[in-house]
């Protein structure tokens, strides 16, 4: 009997084991890693980590692989590696060719909702969060759940009003992993009012309209060169700098034909801002310094129109002295969208706050569903000191 019982468990565990599958992609001339890669599976979507590993299902029939730099590969056949080669080595290297990004990203934005899905959608979504310290990884949430949205774009009257959950929602699932560490740095942040850019980032034509704005301050300046081009695609990079030393530096993907924007990365520098003396919630002065940060986004296309399938957003280079001690911050948020259906739901009957930490009042699943950690991630998520 004892024997019956090892050969059934063995047989479950070889079952598992043979449900998923791993796929490696790396530069086909460096041999590096490439992180966010996106793999198109059926109607499902896939990223790489930081080491450039994803879990595939076993069935999984991958019908695009692509990123940004990189040349697109289609109708795949499984390999445990994939190599991708890069498009251009370096910048510098690029025939220059000017572009008016301005009138680009007006264009876009004008034919938004002919050009980007624009009715009530749901996603399956994997939504995960990591902040550091000094370089120290203090939290890490991962979670699979559901995504709601009106009519894919960021409503600002609502939002005013308080009104998210009108045009956007969010429903958890699955907390996947969760692990914090205290700080280091015993600040007291004062309760501060939300601002739209926490929620409205996820939303491209929130950004776009940023983007444009900034181009039209006074003083500002513009450039764009074309990078590469093929029959299909153009890859641009631009740069916009202000009278207050704000520089937004970026490239971004233009589709000739649907005259749409799929892909889009900007990178916004504030370290020429002064740094500010402020007050923490409990009177204590501190020094803070404005830093860093990069926003993301990638489209593709489904029937007509174009559907999101990731959104991230990190910062970098924030600083606060107390006391003569420096402590430095980094964040990383991001939401993978997996799954695209229309939906005539209105939302979901207990979704959470969008913009809360709604992590800390889960239970972990014991279920890991297909997310990948990388190597520093799972070494976290293990360490027990």
């Amino acid at each position: 009997m004892k024997q019956i019982l090892l050969f059934l468990l063995f047989f479950v565990f070889v079952a598992h084991a043979q449900t998923t599958k791993q796929l490696k992609i790396i530069d086909a001339e460096s041999s590096s890693v490439i992180p966010a890669v996106r793999i198109i599976s059926g109607e499902q979507v896939f990223y790489t980590n930081e080491d450039g590993m994803v879990t595939l299902p076993e069935q999984a029939h991958i019908l695009d692989i692509s990123t940004s730099g990189f040349e697109t590969l289609k109708e795949i056949t499984y390999q445990d590696v994939i190599k991708l080669k890069p498009l251009y080595k370096d910048i510098d290297e690029v025939k220059i060719v000017s572009i008016e990004v301005k009138k680009i990203f007006e264009e876009v934005l004008k034919n938004y909702s002919a050009k980007y899905y624009d009715q009530p959608a749901l996603y399956d979504v994997t939504f995960s969060q990591k902040s550091f310290e000094n370089d120290q990884m203090k939290l890490l949430m991962v979670s699979d759940g559901k995504f709601w949205t009106r009519d894919g774009r960021y409503n600002n009257k609502d939002a005013y009003k308080g009104k998210l959950t009108g045009f956007v929602q969010l429903q958890v699932d699955k907390l996947r992993y969760f692990q914090t560490r205290p700080r280091d740095f015993d600040l007291i942040e004062k309760k501060s009012a939300m601002t739209h850019d926490y929620v409205g980032l996820i939303f491209f034509d929130y950004e776009l309209r940023k983007v444009i704005n900034l181009i039209n301050t006074k003083g500002s300046t513009v450039s764009g060169f074309l990078l590469y081009e093929n029959e299909e695609d153009q890859e641009i990079s631009f740069r916009i700098k202000t009278t207050t030393n704000l520089f937004h530096t970026g490239t971004f993907t233009f589709n000739k034909t649907d005259r749409v924007i799929t892909q889009l990365e900007v990178s916004f520098d504030q370290q020429g801002f002064a740094p500010r003396v402020l007050k923490d919630e409990a009177g204590k002065e501190y020094v803070q310094q404005l830093g860093n940060g990069t926003i993301r986004y990638e489209f593709y296309k489904s029937g007509k129109k174009y559907v999101p399938s990731i959104f991230s957003f990190k910062t970098d280079g924030f600083k606060y002295t107390s006391e003569n001690k420096t402590y430095e911050y980094r964040t990383a948020r991001e939401i993978i969208f997996k799954t695209f259906s229309p939906t005539k739901e209105r939302g979901f009957k207990n979704p959470i706050d969008i913009s809360s930490r709604f992590w800390a009042d889960m239970k972990v699943s014991d279920e890991k569903g297909l997310v990948n950690l990388s190597e520093s991630e799972l070494k976290f998520i293990n360490d027990k000191n």
